[in-house]
């Protein structure tokens, strides 16, 4: 028995608790609470060491605003086989530089690129479409090593994207830093999701990612998505800094004033072979509390948790997530939808990355 069981039992009410929610009392508090939470923002809980209180209230008030379903995303770019379910290989992601990238960042050094289907040239991205969607794929990520600017190159790639977008795929496509140009291109293609990494911390850009940029300029291209009218989900790496919280909580409170409908937070996971492929990364209490902060800071916002996350203590860390609010979870176990289900939300399966979900 994990002895953080106890305190997700007393996070989450029974259902027979949750029916005494309709009492009109509890309703004015929790619109109250709600209220709070979106004038006061993050500092409200700068002092709070409660971790159950705290996953109670952002439960509370994902149970307010949001269906009781949760999404579990599993798409085929990673085999997933349980009790519940087995995908298909439906959607899958697609490199177009390979496994090259020129920033080799101490967290990834391109190894995360090896798994992907490469399609280095235009050319070849359509031919690989176009026998994709014959094998009955419906979906793609569209990814890559970035250049020397933090670039993904995809401007030589628009019009193959506009050639996927006709065969009827879904598309997401992760950028990096992107310019007005590509956003541009990226409108017209159609593209269905635009997912942005985000960093906080000057020092973590330039140590991890070797880019001499500062957060300005991932916010700068967050406003240009976002002003050619594309659905951009960013993407907050917990611990991306050695394992360290380094302005990732900062980051989250930032990006809760832009236009945003879905947030994805991650959390390292050491890389064997790269410089951080040792390090032990965020403790799972300390991703569950950010991730519960986030809930209570962005009622409206769809908040997921993807595929990256620490090995430690991960079906208490599943379990946690769930309690912290999230509405989407990448790849769960077995006992995470189980312990979903006793928690009263109905699972769905979904073959996509859990950003489009």
């Amino acid at each position: 028995m994990n002895p953080w069981d106890d305190l997700l039992r007393l996070a989450i009410p029974t259902r027979d608790l949750a029916e005494l929610k309709c009492s009109e009392l509890r309703q004015k508090k929790e619109e109250k609470m709600i209220e709070k939470t979106i004038f006061e923002g993050w500092t409200e809980f700068d002092q709070s060491a409660n971790l159950p209180n705290l996953l109670k209230e952002a439960w509370n008030l994902r149970q307010k605003i949001f269906p009781d379903f949760i999404h579990f995303a599993v798409p085929g770019g990673r085999h997933y086989d349980s009790k519940n379910f087995s995908n298909s290989g439906r959607f899958l992601n697609v490199s177009i530089t390979g496994a090259s990238c020129a920033l080799q960042c101490d967290h990834c050094q391109g190894k995360m690129l090896n798994g992907m289907i490469p399609a280095p040239t235009p050319e070849i991205l359509q031919e690989l479409g176009t026998n994709l969607r014959k094998k009955g794929v419906t979906g793609l990520l569209i990814t890559g090593g970035c250049n020397q600017k933090g670039q993904v190159p995809l401007k030589p790639f628009l019009s193959a994207l506009i050639y996927l977008k006709s065969l009827n795929f879904t598309i997401h496509v992760h950028t990096s830093l992107a310019d007005k140009e590509t956003a541009v291109g990226l409108k017209q293609a159609g593209v269905d999701k635009v997912f942005l990494d985000m960093i906080g911390d000057a020092a973590t850009i330039q140590k991890v990612y070797h880019l001499h940029r500062k957060p300005s300029d991932f916010r700068d291209t967050l406003e240009i998505l976002l002003a050619e009218g594309l659905d951009v989900v960013p993407h907050v790496v917990l611990g991306l800094n050695y394992g360290k919280i380094m302005g990732e909580e900062n980051l989250i409170q930032t990006l809760s004033d832009y236009p945003l409908e879905t947030l994805v937070l991650v959390a390292l996971r050491a890389v064997p072979g790269t410089p951080m492929g040792g390090v032990i990364g965020p403790d799972p209490a300390e991703i569950i509390r950010i991730t519960a902060q986030t809930r209570l800071l962005n009622p409206f916002l769809k908040l997921s948790f993807g595929c990256a996350r620490p090995y430690t203590q991960k079906a208490w860390l599943e379990r946690g997530l769930i309690a912290a609010g999230i509405n989407t979870l990448a790849f769960p176990l077995d006992e995470t939808i189980d312990f979903a289900l006793t928690s009263g939300l109905k699972p769905v399966m979904s073959e996509m990355c859990c950003g489009g979900l």
